[in-house]
């Protein structure tokens, strides 16, 4: 998954545990860039809360994260600070992918719904990641099949890798040949050409929890079942 020597499994369920264990060291590092950006926040410690079944994790003490804004589905200009005085349930994926992404949108469904009342007081979050399709229209009938409250982001590549960065996101473009794009943004070819619409998206593939003033409390592993999550956010609420 990670480079051009190193595969990515076969195996969807093994892929994506790995992409879980690395998730934990590349927020980090992803903190680290943040803190250099403002010296006067300290990078937090992430300890994996072992009481949370299905891969949950704390980050202790809570970080603040930087603002940003990206497109939403319905074409207009949004920030997460926008979203202050709610908890925020986000991931970053693409309306293409086969598996992870619709399957987490569909626990997301089971949180809110799991929250009851306090769903309410939950922003639940998609960032795409593959700008070059995923226009405000087609996220806005992706989100639809699930919840037409979902909120969607879309932006470019370059302002999704400094977005990701903070939250240890990696993500490449590749087809089922290996043609693609690395990490940074790279083009590496095989053969001639990517093609303009058949291609994947490599992706690291948590959920975090942000909550009502805009610091980081948790991530969730793909996984981890709604209702620890929805368990997590209460926790947060309060």
């Amino acid at each position: 998954m990670l480079n051009r020597v190193v595969r990515s499994p076969s195996n969807p369920a093994l892929r994506y545990a790995i992409m879980g264990a690395l998730v934990v060291s590349l927020l980090v590092g992803g903190f680290l860039i943040g803190s250099t950006l403002n010296r006067l926040i300290p990078s937090p410690a992430i300890s994996t809360d072992l009481s949370r079944p299905g891969g949950g994790a704390l980050v202790d003490p809570p970080r603040q994260v930087q603002d940003f804004t990206l497109t939403s589905q319905t074409g207009e200009p949004i920030s997460l600070s926008d979203l202050r005085g709610r908890a925020v349930l986000m991931f970053f994926g693409y309306t293409h992918c086969p598996d992870v992404c619709p399957t987490t949108l569909a626990d997301y469904t089971r949180v809110k719904q799991a929250l009851g009342r306090d769903a309410g007081d939950v922003a639940f979050v998609f960032i795409s990641v593959d700008g070059r399709r995923d226009t405000p229209g087609v996220i806005a009938d992706y989100l639809d099949r699930f919840d037409s409250d979902f909120i969607g982001m879309t932006g470019d590549e370059t302002t999704l890798r400094r977005i990701g960065a903070e939250y240890g996101l990696l993500f490449h473009q590749e087809t089922a040949s290996g043609e693609g794009t690395d990490e940074e943004g790279h083009e590496h070819q095989e053969e001639p050409g990517l093609d303009a619409e058949s291609y994947f998206v490599q992706h690291t593939s948590p959920s975090f929890v942000i909550d009502r003033d805009g610091y980081l409390r948790m991530v969730y592993f793909y996984g981890t079942k709604p209702e620890v999550i929805a368990d997590g956010i209460r926790e947060v609420l309060r």
